[in-house]
């Protein structure tokens, strides 16, 4: 099971576009067995044996959420959140780029499991082609009755719905991205109450990220058993890694989870680039934490108890011809372009951070910023309202933390 795909087992190797090419190699079979064979129980119980969770970054079990929802009564939807607005992350755009279809069975398999009237898939508003993408290949899943009324002759039917967003990285947040949907400001929501007993125009709704449902058809197909015993037994499944930066084939590759980060550089992204010196490896976006080399055997995972959390799967290399203050720059200028200002800690605190890693490139920083730092980031750690504030300074940490920069 080392080597299988579970995603990405077909990308280059079929026309995206082409509903016929993706049922040649099996596709839809999934919701067909669904339709005839199972029920909604019987499929929500193979996902929570599959041991999925969120590939998005926060690892929540996809069989739990779904049967969260399942479990209340009413008016139900079910969001494909496709923002993705964290640097160095487009796995999800890769998705919908080489197999769609892939992606739009694991959504209506998902709300019909839950029993939802309807889908909403969120896009980031600058996935124009990617946009054009899902509206080609959803209209040709509706010709084919793979969803709308009376699925497949079924009793079951789904209305989908596409909705861009604005790009907003708080969107990628699912209380922000309810907000969004409801035609509200892009911010978070407090809770309780929870999205799958209050979500969407106030009814129980599940939020899953487009990786985490591309994995929905095979678990379906193959069983959840299979799927559990591939990769980390903490968080089972492969993961679509992004490697970037001094790696000699920078790229998207899909390896088992439980992997370490010096296998994904060696083995996959064939090493350091020729002349580069490694320095330390972002993991997980622009919010990730840094690794220095003696750290790179750290397995990736997802869960409480996980050496290092993988967060999206992004993972940037740095050498060290880097200049180290324009990283910090584009970090702290990135939250604080990025944080929604609703709650002070993060709005003020993101641009004081910013100001002040500034200060630092000019060989302007004070005692004065250098105290304020471990302050700014205790602050931010504790107070923020919601998770965007938490992690802004997460890198920041690690660079102070682990000696990457020195005043």
């Amino acid at each position: 099971m080392k080597d299988i795909k579970i995603i990405t087992e077909y990308w280059g190797k079929i026309n995206p576009l082409k509903i016929e090419d993706y049922i040649n190699v099996g596709g839809y079979t999934a919701l067909e067995k669904f339709v005839s064979k199972m029920n909604p129980e019987k499929a929500i119980e193979e996902i929570q044996k599959s041991g999925l969770c969120g590939r998005g970054g926060a690892g929540f079990p996809m069989g739990d959420k779904l049967g969260m929802v399942a479990k209340q009564t009413g008016e139900k939807y079910f969001i494909c959140n496709l923002e993705e607005s964290e640097p160095g992350t487009y796995k999800d755009r890769l998705v919908v780029d080489n197999n769609p279809h892939l992606l739009l069975e694991g959504i209506i398999i998902s709300a019909l499991s839950i029993g939802a009237q309807k889908a909403y898939i969120y896009i980031n508003g600058n996935y124009e082609k990617q946009k054009e993408i899902l509206e080609i290949v959803i209209l040709q899943a509706k010709e084919k009755k793979y969803w709308g009324e009376n699925i497949l002759g079924s009793k079951f039917s789904l209305e989908i719905e596409i909705f861009s967003g604005a790009g907003a990285y708080i969107c990628g947040e699912e209380t922000a991205l309810i907000n969004s949907i409801e035609g509200n400001r892009g911010e978070p929501k407090i809770r309780p109450p929870f999205p799958t007993s209050a979500g969407l125009f106030g009814c129980p709704t599940a939020v899953s990220n487009a990786e985490t449902i591309s994995n929905i058809p095979w678990i379906i197909s193959n069983g959840g058993k299979k799927y559990s015993i591939i990769g980390s037994k903490n968080s089972p499944g492969t993961k679509l890694f992004l490697l970037n930066g001094a790696v000699a084939k920078p790229g998207c590759y899909e390896a088992p989870t439980g992997i370490t980060v010096k296998k994904l550089i060696d083995d996959y992204a064939g090493g350091i680039k020729r002349g580069k010196e490694f320095w330390f490896a972002q993991i997980g976006g622009a919010c990730g934490k840094l690794l220095l080399e003696k750290e790179l055997k750290a397995k990736m995972e997802f869960g409480k108890e996980c050496e290092c959390s993988l967060g999206s799967g992004s993972i940037l290399v740095v050498d060290k011809s880097v200049n180290i203050h324009d990283l910090l720059i584009s970090w702290t200028d990135f939250f604080r372009r990025e944080s929604c200002g609703k709650c002070v800690p993060c709005r003020e605190g993101t641009f004081r951070l910013w100001e002040i890693a500034k200060r630092f490139r000019d060989g302007e920083i004070s005692d004065r910023d250098k105290e304020a730092i471990q302050d700014i980031l205790w602050t931010l750690d504790n107070t923020t309202f919601c998770p965007l504030g938490k992690f802004a300074g997460t890198a920041f940490r690690d660079a102070v933390g682990k000696g990457i920069v020195k005043f």
